[in-house]
């Protein structure tokens, strides 16, 4: 069995902003107003009526009053909107159970049989190559493809390089384009998937369990069958 580093990607990191800030400062906002209401009533309570408060002094003071509870008001709002959106995230999730989805990524569930997926090239090559690497990074099968920019359906039922049948587990494949002898490199991306066994909520992303236990982000979806 050959040992072939596969070809690394550069994901992009995205930055998340942390889910307790928005009621963090809901409730800086809130402190605020009632300090800001205590001390106004106080300050009306002990004037002296002979030399009230100055009528423009009131005013700004009913102007920052007001602004800082329409601040309150609209972060209620946005959290409200925040949850409603959530709600509808998680039954979408769920309706999914049981579906068949793809996704763009390089993991393949191998089920015994074999297992179905796609391929879509976007650098034409004349010599394109489908490799497919265990979880320790092992190249265990590989065959020639069609690389003409396009989506392909591809099967691999499970024989490895060596004859034998692999095990029933996740594996990694990869589209390369072998041009250039010397330099192999990613000519293409796969499109994987498998049934929804399960569908988890975490730090508000709705992830799906597929079969062989893969697991994929929700919004990474492009098909979904029955």
């Amino acid at each position: 069995m050959s040992t072939i580093t596969p070809i690394q990607q550069n994901p992009l990191a995205a930055e998340t902003e942390s889910p307790s800030r928005a009621s963090i400062a809901r409730q800086a906002l809130t402190d605020n107003l009632d300090t800001f209401l205590t001390l106004l009533t106080t300050q009306l309570e002990n004037q002296d009526p002979l030399q009230p408060m100055d009528t423009n002094q009131f005013v700004d003071q009913l102007t920052q009053f007001s602004e800082l509870e329409q601040g309150v008001e609209t972060n209620q709002t946005l959290t409200e909107i925040a949850q409603a959106v959530g709600a509808g995230d998680r039954q979408e999730g769920v309706a999914l159970l049981g579906r068949t989805v793809e996704a763009r990524g390089d993991i393949l569930p191998l089920n015994p049989g074999g297992t179905q997926f796609a391929y879509e090239i976007t650098q034409p090559a004349k010599n394109a190559e489908m490799r497919i690497f265990d979880q320790g990074g092992n190249l265990v099968a590989q065959f020639q493809v069609n690389g003409d920019i396009g989506r392909y359906n591809a099967a691999w039922d499970g024989t490895t390089l060596t004859g034998s049948i692999a095990g029933p587990g996740l594996y990694k494949a990869q589209v390369v384009s072998l041009d250039d002898p010397k330099n192999a490199t990613l000519t293409g991306e796969i499109l994987s998937g498998g049934t929804v066994q399960e569908v988890r909520f975490e730090n508000g992303a709705t992830k799906l369990v597929l079969d062989q236990g893969m697991i994929i982000d929700a919004d990474d979806i492009q098909r979904v069958g029955v």
